[in-house]
């Protein structure tokens, strides 16, 4: 079955934890695991990785193209200081205030909730 383009989901993984050498031996990273969760290729879904623990973002002109956002779990503290965190937050507050969907698991769960209790209260 052949989907018309315009009518494409695309969803985005931002990544917050590397790959272990077990993760990439047995499914070839956790990108291929969440898609496989959360995913459906078969009817259209477009998938982008971005490993937001090594710096690596959407751009901030495409994130409207994106249907939804998953925001992985990691072995950092969720209210860490580091960086990509600090730029992680500011992401997940655009994304709020554009009412884009947002998944969080664990860590991604956390820093989700916690930026959407500052930005209600």
């Amino acid at each position: 079955m052949k989907i018309e383009s315009e009518k494409l989901k695309r969803y985005a993984l931002l990544l917050a934890a590397k790959d272990s050498e077990y993760v990439n031996k047995m499914y070839g990273g956790y990108f291929n695991v969440f898609v496989e969760a959360f995913g459906d290729i078969e009817y259209g879904e477009k998938w982008d990785l971005f490993r937001v623990v090594d710096g690596e973002f959407p751009n901030m002109d495409e994130i409207n193209n994106y249907d939804g956002f998953v925001v992985s779990g990691s072995p950092f503290d969720a209210y860490g200081n580091e960086h990509w965190i600090l730029k992680l937050c500011l992401l997940l507050q655009t994304l709020y205030l554009m009412q884009k969907k947002v998944l969080g698991i664990c860590f991604g769960h956390q820093v989700w909730f916690n930026l959407y209790i500052l930005t209600v209260l």
